[in-house]
């Protein structure tokens, strides 16, 4: 044949292709929505059919996981989602203007890592469910789905429910259950007060879309948004008696605190945090630990200082620097993936740049450590303490008193807070749903005479325990870290 006979033919062809396209009515998304990993070959089926790992997805695939068998799919996005064994998944599409991407939870349990913020959409049993990175902070939600009941867990990141009823912001450590689209979980609790301030400062609460200002003895709720000004400093006491000290231009959020497992996240965006800490005992699962956009410090019993520099447009030129004042303190990049721990003892300093493990441990001169208590120094006004030497080594005990007061003031509005994260992304559903349970019996046996409702979520969540699935390491192999 000819070239001339095979242009033609290629015309014929596609003109028919069109025709086609065209009789049928508008052509589906074609765009690939991302793509499927699995440990096991054709142990997941797409359409069902038997699928193998690398498989191309597009909008509309409905993935399935069958027994003993986990998936992980790596979304266009940069957002990637776990399955557990026995789950259901649609991929609904992508809303290129939104820069979003939704789906549906049919059945089982998901983990899904966003590091963006634009939302992730997905549908569970009469709601749907926002998933949002912030910036330097990628999210890392749970959900499961049995029958018309889910459950929802944050464990970092903004995650919104919408369902019947107005939207609800589900703070970071906690947990619902949704019954017909409602999430059922208990009463918002603080996580501490404000024990001292200058000359003020002020708070976004979840769900609000402007701050107010701070005064004494106000309540800090989990997933409050705290802010300094250009001279403002705050003193917050928390509820086990630790106490945090913001410095000025500073914005931290308290997105787990709970007094009875003695379990503490904090994220500092920006600006200096100097955190006293009570002492703790790690082979009980307590810990305290501070995020910024560049590390994790974490410590059982110490006093410490960070700042975070994240002011510079440039993210590679962010850095975290820390300083042990007592005690002492590990030290690592946010990104697990990179490698290097650095751990402080009193008086020395680190600091952790964006992408790099956290430089060697040095000695920091007594002036430097001064300048930097006296940078979150609470002076001037009722219930600020003092600092007992140049290396700011002295100030513990009056810091722990005034925190053990405020734990007193607020302690019975936290009494039967059971709800928490579960320890990682590796947890076994199991697992994850017996800590629900018993959350939700301790919530409702708090709130009983208040509200009945708590005794769906119970149910919701006792139907869960039943799956008995392992949710995926986030290390295989889609980077959740």
């Amino acid at each position: 044949m000819t070239g001339r006979k095979w242009l033609g033919a290629l015309t014929l062809l596609a003109t028919l292709i069109c025709s086609r396209s065209y009789a049928s009515g508008p052509m589906m998304e074609s765009r690939a929505l991302g793509m499927v990993m699995m440990r096991t070959p054709s142990a997941v089926m797409i359409n069902g059919a038997p699928a193998v790992s690398g498989t191309t997805v597009f909008p509309g695939d409905v993935l399935q996981t069958r027994e003993a068998s986990t998936a992980v799919v790596r979304l266009r996005s940069g957002a990637s989602l776990a399955m557990s064994e026995n789950s259901e998944v649609a991929l609904d599409g992508a809303d290129p203007a939104a820069g979003t991407e939704r789906m549906s939870l049919h059945h089982g349990a998901i983990n899904l890592n966003n590091p963006r913020p634009q939302a992730e959409w997905v549908t569970v049993p009469g709601a749907s469910v926002l998933v949002r990175g912030e910036e330097g902070f990628p999210a890392i939600c749970r959900l499961a789905a049995v029958g018309q009941s889910s459950a929802v867990i944050n464990d970092r990141g903004r995650v919104e429910i919408r369902g019947s009823g107005a939207p609800v912001i589900l703070p970071r450590g906690q947990s619902a259950a949704l019954e017909a689209g409602r999430p059922q979980a208990g009463g918002q609790q603080p996580a501490g007060a404000v024990s001292a301030q200058m000359p003020r400062g002020n708070v976004q609460h979840a769900g609000q879309a402007a701050p107010i200002l701070l005064k004494l003895n106000d309540n800090v709720y989990f997933e409050d948004v705290v802010r300094t000004e250009n001279t403002g400093r705050v003193r917050i006491a928390l509820t086990d008696g630790s106490v945090l000290n913001i410095g000025a231009r500073s914005e931290m959020t308290i997105t787990k605190h709970d007094a009875q497992s003695r379990q503490t996240a904090l994220e500092l965006k920006a600006g200096k945090l100097r955190s006293q800490v009570q002492k703790l005992d790690p082979t009980k699962g307590e810990k305290f630990e501070v995020n910024t956009p560049t590390a994790v410090i974490g410590v059982v019993g110490t006093d410490f200082i960070v700042e975070s520099d994240n002011n510079n447009k440039d993210k590679r030129k962010r850095k975290t620097l820390v300083w042990c004042l007592e005690g002492s303190v590990s030290v690592r990049n946010l990104d697990a993936a990179i490698v290097g721990v650095v751990t402080l003892q009193a008086g020395e300093f680190t600091s952790i740049s964006f992408g790099q493990p956290p430089a060697a441990a040095t000695t920091a001169p007594a002036s430097e450590v001064q300048t930097q208590v006296s940078q979150t120094n609470v002076t001037g006004v009722p219930g600020a303490g003092g600092i007992g030497n140049a290396g700011g080594m002295g100030g513990m005990g009056t810091a722990a008193n005034v925190g053990a007061a405020a734990a007193g003031a607020v302690g019975a509005a936290t009494a039967g807070v059971a709800i928490g994260r579960a320890n990682s992304a590796t947890t076994s559903l199991n697992q994850a749903g017996a800590t629900l349970t018993t959350a939700a019996s301790n919530s409702t046996s708090a709130a009983n005479s208040a509200n009945s409702a708590n005794q769906a979520a119970g149910n919701a969540i006792g139907a869960l325990t039943g799956l008995n699935q392992e949710l995926v390491s986030p290390t295989y192999p889609c980077g959740c870290h």
